[in-house]
């Protein structure tokens, strides 16, 4: 499947894709801003805000109610990092008008309805309603002072946070708690403004007949000025590889080792780097898997990832505390295998072949075929699923290897267990 683009005015692209597979119309609308640290939290707070009602919508129920006359349509929003980007996300799906009773009034009430509630919330005209923002408020400080519950995205936080410590990725997608505490809602109410009329706004849908849609769109979004001009990612090189050990009350350690890839989603070769990184550590016949849990019973889970706009690879495993230095060695001997061209034929055709099978399996699901291109309008450039299936294809054994030679680490950290104290380890 592959969206047609057109670009409604000037900052404002719409994304098509035309199919009947699905008996709904699904719509995402992104706006794009650069991970700055006083506009992130503020930016995390506005699907709090927004999701709580709208000028023609006060509350909640009545969103609710809407919904309910619109064929249980469904309404969302969402905070998402990419790279060195922060994005706004809103949501709208709807049963396919072709398939319902006035079905085209249908669609443009829906969508209407859509286009009111992300950018004309409920209030005064020049702020939040108070009630609502400090509610929300609330909200997201709960959020924020819980991650500490979920060890291993906390452990990835701080492992972000000492990594990438003097850049913009080391930055919350859903900011600070310091932050939070300062901002003022005309602040928020201000920031929303700005990036709703002056940042880069990308809307797909995909769904039949979309033509209607599209010529909603274009009447329902008004002309601006959006000037924004947006960075690209900060890429670093490795001056010298640090060990980073934090503790905190917990039964296992959190292993996180950081490599700098030197290659991002517009070089040539990414497609190499997704294959080395999955004969690594992307599935459960990768060399992480089979020889640091199944054969040396190293870990309750270990496997790595790849971010693809920034240019990094990320290995993270749950370990026993007193056998952290052997399973982190482990781990660099499976990195060093690939590194000298230790990637059997099997392994490598079972990897490209989850990939494959991951990437086609997008078409089942409308809502992924818009989220995979997300970093696609990060990095400007939209890649079909056929495209990036014959990239990975087209993959070798030697394009493998080469680029995972390249991989620099440049942070192991460490989320140890806090000593007990009065603790005598060994004896019985």
């Amino acid at each position: 499947m592959k969206f047609t683009q057109c670009e409604l005015s000037e900052g404002v692209r719409l994304h098509l894709c035309e199919t009947d597979k699905f008996k709904s119309l699904t719509c995402k609308v992104f706006i794009q801003q650069d991970l700055k640290e006083k506009e992130a939290t503020s930016t995390a707070l506005l699907p709090l805000l927004l999701r709580r009602g709208s000028q023609k919508f006060p509350s909640t129920l009545h969103i609710a109610r809407e919904s309910e006359d619109l064929y249980a349509a469904e309404f969302g929003s969402d905070i998402l990092k990419v790279g060195e980007r922060q994005i706004l996300e809103f949501y709208f799906q709807m049963v396919d008008p072709s398939l319902l009773p006035q079905g085209e009034k249908l669609l443009e009430r829906s969508l209407r309805t859509f286009w009111e509630i992300f950018t004309n919330p409920q209030g005064p005209g020049d702020r939040f309603l108070d009630s609502y923002f400090t509610q929300e408020k609330r909200t997201l400080e709960q959020d924020l002072k819980g991650l500490v519950n979920d060890k291993r995205s906390y452990a990835l936080a701080r492992f972000t946070a000492h990594m990438c410590a003097e850049e913009p990725f080391r930055i919350y997608k859903y900011g600070d708690l310091e932050t939070l505490q300062q901002l003022e809602n005309k602040t928020v109410y201000d920031h929303y403004q700005n990036l709703l009329w002056k940042h880069p706004l990308d809307i797909f849908c995909v769904g039949s007949n979309l033509d209607q849609a599209a010529n909603l769109f274009a009447a329902l979004i008004p002309s601006a000025d959006r000037s924004v001009k947006l960075q690209k990612p900060v890429q670093v090189r490795v001056a010298k590889a640090h060990v980073v050990e934090e503790t905190m009350d917990l039964n296992q350690t959190v292993l996180v080792m950081g490599y700098r890839t030197n290659r991002t989603y517009r070089d040539d070769d990414y497609y190499a780097l997704l294959v080395g990184n999955g004969v690594l550590g992307g599935f459960p016949h990768s060399k992480l898997f089979m020889n640091v849990r199944e054969r040396a019973s190293l870990a309750y889970s270990v496997g790595s990832s790849i971010e693809g706009s920034k240019g990094l690879l990320t290995i993270t495993a749950g370990i026993s505390d007193d056998r952290r230095e052997q399973a982190a060695e482990i781990i660099n001997e499976q990195v060093r295998a690939i590194q000298a061209g230790q990637i059997s034929h099997e392994e490598l055709e079972q990897t490209k072949r989850g990939l494959i099978s991951a990437m086609t399996s997008i078409h089942d699901n409308p809502t992924g075929i818009i989220d995979r291109n997300v970093i696609g309008i990060v990095e400007d450039e939209l890649r079909s699923i056929d495209q990036v299936v014959e990239a990975i294809s087209r993959v070798g054994h030697d394009d493998c290897v080469r680029v995972m030679q390249g991989i620099q680490l440049d942070t192991t950290y460490l989320l140890r267990p806090e000593q007990k104290e009065g603790a005598r380890h060994g004896e019985n």
